[in-house]
C-alpha cells in the first residue's frame, strides 16, 4: 500500500517557534525571584541567630589592649596579655572557642589558667603581676604572648582558621603624671646626700664665717656624689 503523502508532508514541516513571552509574565517572574532571594537571606539570618551569634557589645566592654606594660609596677601584661575585655569574635567574624573546651580544638583546654597577682607595697602603691586571664569563657586573650595582640581559637574546624587575631583597639600610651614627676624632682634636689652645704661652707658643721672659697674645695671629696644646683650668690 502506498504511503499517504499528507503524513510525510506533516513530518517534514519545520516546527513553529514558541510565541514570545508577554511582558507581564516576565515581570511576574522577576517578582518571584526577588521574593525567593529575600526569603533566603531571612533564613540565613535566622540560622545565624539560632547558632548564637554574639550580640553587639559596648566599647566599654570591648576595652583596649596595652602594647607594653604602662608602669614598672606592672609585669607580664604586654602584647595584650593584660586584656580582660569581652570581645569573643575574630577579625574575620568567627566565634571564639571556650578556653575550657576541647572541641573543635583540643589545645585551649590544655592551657593552664594562671591568676592575676596584686601586691601592696604601702597604703597607696600596688604592684600587679598579670596572669593569662583564661577561664570558662571564650573571650579573646593572649595567654602565652605568642601574638602581638589578643587572639583566640575559633569554632571553625578548618585548620586554616584555627587561631585568629581579634579586632580590639590599642590603648593609648600611659599618660605622664606631671605632679608626681615634680615631686620626684623636688626630692632629688633636697636629697640628704646633696653636697650644697659642703660646697658653700666647706662643711655642714661650719658657719658662713668660716666658709672657704668654692675653688679651694677638694674636688676629690665630692667625687661620685650627687651634684647640686644651689645658687652660689647666697
Amino acid at each position: 500500500q502506498a504511503p499517504d503523502p499528507s503524513i510525510n508532508q506533516r513530518s517534514t514541516r519545520p516546527a513553529r517557534p514558541p510565541a514570545p513571552m508577554a511582558p507581564v509574565y516576565k515581570a511576574a517572574l522577576g517578582v518571584v525571584a526577588a521574593v525567593a532571594m529575600e526569603a533566603s537571606l531571612a533564613s540565613a539570618a535566622l540560622l545565624r541567630h539560632a547558632r548564637g551569634s554574639p550580640a553587639e557589645i559596648s566599647s566599654f566592654d570591648m576595652g583596649c589592649y596595652m602594647e607594653e606594660d604602662p608602669s614598672p609596677l606592672e609585669q607580664g601584661g604586654s602584647k595584650g596579655r593584660s586584656y580582660r575585655g569581652l570581645v569573643s569574635t575574630t577579625v574575620s567574624g568567627r566565634t571564639c572557642q571556650k578556653w575550657s573546651a576541647s572541641h573543635p580544638w583540643k589545645e585551649p583546654a590544655e592551657i593552664k589558667a594562671t591568676i592575676d597577682k596584686k601586691s601592696k607595697i604601702d597604703e597607696e602603691t600596688e604592684t600587679m603581676e598579670w596572669g593569662n586571664g583564661l577561664g570558662n569563657h571564650n573571650y579573646c586573650r593572649n595567654p602565652d604572648s605568642s601574638m602581638a595582640m589578643p587572639w583566640c581559637f575559633t569554632m571553625d574546624p578548618n585548620e586554616g582558621h584555627k587561631k585568629e587575631l581579634c579586632e580590639i583597639a590599642k590603648c593609648p600610651p600611659h599618660p605622664r603624671d606631671f605632679p608626681e614627676e615634680a615631686n620626684d624632682l623636688k626630692n632629688e634636689v633636697e636629697a640628704t646626700d646633696c653636697e650644697c652645704a659642703d660646697q658653700l661652707y666647706g662643711s655642714t658643721v661650719t658657719t658662713k664665717d668660716t666658709a672657704v672659697a668654692l675653688s679651694l674645695v677638694d674636688k676629690k671629696q665630692h667625687k661620685g656624689k650627687k651634684p647640686c644646683n644651689c645658687g652660689h650668690g647666697r
